[in-house]
């Protein structure tokens, strides 16, 4: 059986659709397995295993895939641009969402009905997996290694500290302005952890200038950390990752790369710092119980990009305190001697 998967979009929807891939390869006979993202997907599925051939989308490559003649197309990424591509290459069977946004589903031969598919208390992973259902009998066997398909840690990964302290990765930055925690909350959490811990703390080159006041606050006051903003490529980021005992972040890419390294290997642990999303929904795959949000708020996961009430209380009220009263017990509990 051939296969392709479309998932276009950013780092962590990308990193919510892994799982199909061992679920693919566990429960069905598949011949070729192949992916066709955008930009943003490309370097980390070709670092994911179980997959036989990543395409970038381009008109080229849409040319190349009608030439496959697969059985089956799965569009997890629901928009109409999607479900057309998924057309054109045309397989024998094109699979995806009931209800759709952009009447995606018009392109659809089959269409999986998943209930709601953002007003929902399912994890986004256990609905992608839902799309397997009309391939496999089993879609979602038990969860065990290598659920992600990432790599395995390496060892020799020269971002390996030789300190004996417990190493944290601070992960500040994501894409939503609702999203954000602030940067003077970041600073008294870091200036706390650094007495104790090995602080490390990444993100992209395009955040740089949104953390520099950051940055120039801890260098006048002598806080330690080491700085990764801007400096790593995904590969680099799992690295990272893999050497970490927490890392600490908001719903970005980043975590949910964490998330799952933590889940395939068992370290790091992750907390999750939320507000305008769904905890249940789009929280870190096996760390929802890690997450901190003030879930009493009226206004909390309103999945709105900039906060409709002018007040950002989901995030202006989640103050240091929270995070490290859950950082102290976690590691307290996790990594006691």
């Amino acid at each position: 059986m051939k296969i392709l998967i479309v998932k276009l979009s950013s780092l962590g929807d990308v990193v919510h659709s892994l799982p199909l891939i061992s679920r693919l390869r566990q429960n069905i006979n598949v011949s070729k397995l192949d992916w066709l993202t955008g930009p943003k997907g490309i370097e980390l599925l070709s670092l994911a295993r179980g997959i036989d051939n990543v395409y970038l989308l381009n008109w080229k490559n849409i040319v190349k895939l009608r030439q496959e003649k697969y059985d089956y197309v799965i569009d997890v990424q629901g928009l109409f641009k999607t479900g057309l591509i998924a057309k054109l290459i045309n397989p024998k069977t094109v699979v995806g969402f009931k209800g759709t946004r952009e009447f995606a589903d018009l392109f659809y031969d089959i269409k999986v009905d998943a209930g709601k598919l953002f007003d929902t208390k399912k994890h986004i992973i256990d609905l992608n997996l839902e799309l397997l259902s009309v391939i496999s009998s089993s879609p979602n066997l038990p969860n065990g290694k290598e659920f992600f398909s990432l790599p395995k840690p390496d060892k020799t990964n020269p971002t390996s500290s030789t300190s004996s302290r417990k190493k944290v990765l601070i992960l500040p930055s994501t894409t939503w302005a609702s999203k954000l925690w602030g940067l003077n909350y970041w600073f008294e959490l870091i200036c706390y952890l650094e007495k104790s811990f090995d602080v490390s703390i990444a993100a992209s080159k395009h955040d740089e200038e949104y953390l520099l006041p950051l940055i120039e606050k801890f260098k006048s006051q002598n806080v330690q950390f080491r700085n990764y903003i801007g400096k790593t490529n995904i590969q680099d980021l799992i690295c990272l990752i893999q050497n970490m005992n927490l890392v600490i972040g908001l719903d970005s890419g980043g975590l949910h790369l964490a998330s799952a390294i933590g889940y395939d290997f068992g370290n790091p642990q992750v907390i999750g710092i939320y507000g305008s999303t769904s905890v249940s929904r789009n929280g870190p795959y096996g760390f929802i119980q890690n997450c901190i949000n003030l879930s009493e708020l009226e206004c909390i996961a309103c999945r709105k990009k900039k906060c409709p009430l002018f007040h950002h209380k989901c995030m202006v009220e989640l103050v240091p305190d929270l995070v490290i009263q859950k950082v102290s017990s976690l590691l307290n509990k996790t990594y006691a001697k």
